[in-house]
């Protein structure tokens, strides 16, 4: 058995699948393989940043000037119009090129027309509403860093830098695999001594808010036959095997044996770390299994301490672990034991202060009460008990609060 650090250090050296180039309309949520920069100024040129008049500073330098207007006006996609000349105010729209010699943009509801020349109510500040050349993105900026999950707004980067299609890193295929006599499918009514089958759909969706889909979901019976069959199915096609339940030491903890009679290498098995004691890591060439514990909140917590982190390294994150912040205790918790301990704890921000309340548990079992947590609480091997108002550290599984500050990676 070894710590959670030794465990996370083998996890590192995992490294991302291949780079293909997605179009860019395609890319919320993947992760960039290679940096993106602008290729030009932006704006690309100085534009009006108003509907108005385009004067030059000299000729509005005091309220109620009255200049010659320029016959038409200027509109966004036009090419760049003559220089004003003196005495001159030029019709431009939002968007549109600026005149060479343009001091200033008056909006329309501060001039008034006047059977061909246009008189101002007031004189505009040097350089009003006007959008100079690379005021926002000089040319050869870094927009975005390889390594960066991709959020809309960096969509926006991305397309206004003229990245698509964009390179991307390969999105890692899953497959995950419930085990468990027990385990009937959730539509079903479980009959005596069964259950609906919780952690499939959990994991499930923890890997969609990773940005991975699975490829499939199944349920395998502790049997022999069938759990030989799901490690001796997994080929090249699946990047990796996530399995839940059969890893511990019982008669029917069959998978670690299965794994290691269908050849794969066991790189750990058992972390100590309380939930989630059982979980094991192996490999077979370019496949990789991570099995995880069955009771729900064990899988949970090892999924956000080890699959988050599998599944980041393999799509090329540059920081995949979950973002840890430290908090204030709202109330006393026993001793950590001789494990490394994760609680389920309800994050909030009081007063201006981070401020974490532990949840009462009934056990790994507990799934309504790990549902309502944001944060795991971490409690180092062989420390407490931790007293109202002491510091921990905390994993972020859920939404931080409104008014939270931003958070820091563990790596």
């Amino acid at each position: 058995m070894i710590r959670v650090e030794e465990a996370l250090a083998e996890l590192a050296k995992l490294r991302p699948l291949g780079v293909e180039r997605v179009p860019l309309s395609e890319a919320l949520g993947r992760v960039l393989a290679d940096p993106v920069h602008a290729r030009s100024d932006w704006p690309p040129f100085e534009t009006s940043a108003m509907d108005g008049y385009a004067v030059r500073a000299a000729d509005a330098a005091s309220a109620g000037a009255s200049l010659r207007e320029r016959p038409g006006l200027v509109a966004a996609g036009d090419p760049p119009p003559p220089p004003i000349e003196p005495g001159e105010a030029v019709r431009v729209m939002t968007g549109a090129p600026l005149p060479g010699n343009t001091g200033a943009v008056v909006p329309v509801e501060r001039a008034v027309r006047e059977e061909g020349r246009v008189r101002l109510d007031e004189a505009p500040a040097p350089g009003a509403h006007i959008r100079r050349r690379g005021e926002s993105v000089a040319a050869g900026t870094r927009l975005l860093d390889a390594g960066r999950r991709l959020a809309a707004s960096d969509v926006a980067l991305a397309a206004l830098a003229g990245a698509d299609p964009v390179a991307l890193f390969r999105e890692p295929r899953v497959v995950i695999a419930v085990t468990g006599n027990e385990i009937v499918p959730v539509s079903e009514e479980p009959g005596p001594g069964r259950l609906r089958d919780s952690n499939g759909p959990m994991l499930a969706a923890l890997c969609r808010e990773r940005g991975v889909s699975p490829v499939r979901i199944e349920r395998r019976r502790d049997d022999p036959d069938s759990v030989a069959a799901l490690f001796a199915d997994a080929s090249g096609g699946i990047d990796l095997l996530l399995t839940t339940g059969g890893v511990s030491a019982g008669d029917l903890d069959l998978l670690p044996a299965a794994a290691e009679g269908a050849g794969f290498e066991l790189v750990f098995r058992g972390v100590s770390v309380r939930p989630g004691k059982p979980v094991v890591f192996g490999r077979r060439g370019e496949t990789l299994w991570l099995g995880l514990p069955g009771n729900p909140v064990s899988s949970a917590v090892t999924f956000h301490l080890f699959a988050r982190e599998v599944l980041g390294r393999l799509r090329g994150e540059k920081h995949p672990a979950a973002p840890r912040l430290t908090a204030r205790l709202a109330r006393g918790v026993g001793p950590a034991g001789p494990r490394e301990t994760y609680r389920d704890g309800s994050w909030r921000i009081e007063e201006g202060e981070s401020v974490v309340e532990p949840i009462r548990s009934a056990g790994s079992h507990d799934l309504a009460a790990h549902a309502r947590a944001n944060v795991l609480v971490r409690l180092p091997a062989g420390s407490g008990p931790f007293a109202p108002g002491a510091t921990v550290e905390c994993l972020l599984i859920g939404s931080a609060p409104a008014g939270a500050p931003e958070t820091g990676t563990v790596r």
